[in-house]
C-alpha cells in the first residue's frame, strides 16, 4: 500500500519557499507522541473543549497559562460533528464560548494566542474586538500565523500595533519574560522566515516557545537548545479538522505528514514537551468532524 502521508508531505513541500535539510528532517523524528501528558478534558455547553496539561517545573510551580489558536473568524460558521457545534457567523459563538471558558477555569497567569486570527480580511476588526473581550489581568502574548502574514498589505509593524491595541504582545523571533516564564515567539514557517534560520532560544527550563506551525519547532530547534526541556506550543494543523477514529487526521498541513498532526509530544532525547492544538476555527471546509474546537490550560507543578 503506498505511503499516502509521505506522498502528501512531498506535494506540500513543493509549495514551500525553503527546503529542509536532512538534519532538520531528522530532528522531527525525535518527537514522539505522549498522550499521557494531557491529564483530562472538559466539554463546555458551547461545544468548546478544554484540555488540561500538568507539567512538572518546580521553578514555575503554581503558574498557569491558557493557549488557543486558529480562530479563523469569518462570515460562515463552522459545523462540527462529535460533538455537534454550530459556530455562528462572526464572533458571536466564540465570545459566548470564551465567556463559559473563563467561568469554568481558574484565572490564568498568562494567555497565549497561536496565530491565524481571521479567515477573511473583512473580519480582522471584529476579531480584534473579540480579543478585547478576554478578561484583563493576565499577561497576553501572540505569534503571527500564515493567515496574518499572507496579507502583505498589512505590514508586520501594523500587526504589532493591532495586537497591542487588543492587549496582546506580538512576538516574532523575540523573547519576553512574564510571571517567571520566558516566552519565545518564532516566525511562521509558511509565510515568514520560520524555516530560514535556526531558532535562538534561551537555555532555561522556564522557556515557553510559541510557534504557529509545529514544522518550525520540529525542524529549527537544535537539540542543544532543548536540553532544559522547554514547553513548546503550536497550532496550524487544526488536528486535521477531519479525523477518523483509530486513524486520526485525514489531511495535515505539515511537511512531516501525520507525525506532528495533533496532541502532546515528547522529545526522545531531551524530554522537552510540545503540544499541537486542534485550534478553534477552520479553513476551506466549513466543518469539523470528530475534531471539536479546543483550548489548552497548562498548570505548572
Amino acid at each position: 500500500m503506498p505511503d499516502v502521508s509521505s506522498f502528501r508531505s512531498r506535494i506540500y513541500t513543493r509549495k514551500q519557499k525553503t527546503d529542509l535539510t536532512a538534519e532538520q528532517r531528522a530532528r522531527a523524528l525525535l518527537w514522539q507522541t505522549a498522550p499521557s501528558f494531557v491529564n483530562e478534558s472538559r466539554a463546555l455547553p458551547s461545544g468548546l473543549r478544554v484540555r488540561f496539561m500538568r507539567i512538572s517545573k518546580p521553578r514555575l510551580a503554581g503558574r498557569t497559562l491558557l493557549f488557543f489558536s486558529d480562530t479563523h473568524i469569518r462570515t460562515a460558521g463552522i459545523r462540527g460533528i462529535s460533538p455537534f457545534v454550530r459556530q455562528g457567523g462572526g464572533t458571536e459563538w466564540l465570545t459566548k464560548a470564551f465567556r463559559e471558558l473563563f467561568e469554568a477555569i481558574p484565572a490564568p497567569d498568562c494567555i497565549v494566542f497561536g496565530g491565524d486570527l481571521a479567515g477573511e480580511a473583512a473580519w480582522i476588526s471584529p476579531a480584534l474586538d473579540f480579543l478585547r473581550t478576554i478578561p484583563s489581568g493576565p499577561r497576553k502574548f501572540a505569534v503571527c500565523g500564515n493567515w496574518e502574514l499572507r496579507r502583505r498589505w498589512i505590514p508586520v509593524e501594523r500587526w504589532r500595533d493591532l495586537f497591542a491595541d487588543a492587549g496582546f504582545r506580538l512576538l516574532i523571533n523575540e523573547t519576553e519574560e512574564a510571571c517567571g516564564i520566558l516566552f519565545c515567539g518564532l516566525d511562521d514557517a509558511k509565510e515568514g522566515d520560520g524555516l530560514s534560520r535556526e531558532a535562538e532560544i534561551p537555555q532555561s527550563e522556564n522557556v515557553c516557545v510559541l510557534s504557529h506551525n509545529p514544522d518550525t519547532a520540529a525542524a529549527m530547534l537544535p537539540t542543544d537548545r532543548l536540553k532544559e526541556a522547554p514547553l513548546i506550543l503550536c497550532g496550524h494543523t487544526h488536528g486535521g479538522q477531519f479525523r477518523i477514529p483509530g486513524f486520526g487526521a485525514v489531511i495535515t498541513s505539515s511537511r512531516f505528514g501525520k507525525r506532528l498532526e495533533y496532541g502532546a509530544y515528547r522529545h526522545s532525547s531531551t524530554g522537552a514537551t510540545m503540544y499541537v492544538t486542534a485550534g478553534i476555527g477552520g479553513t476551506w471546509f466549513h466543518a469539523r468532524i470528530c475534531c471539536p474546537p479546543e483550548v489548552l490550560f497548562v498548570n505548572f507543578c
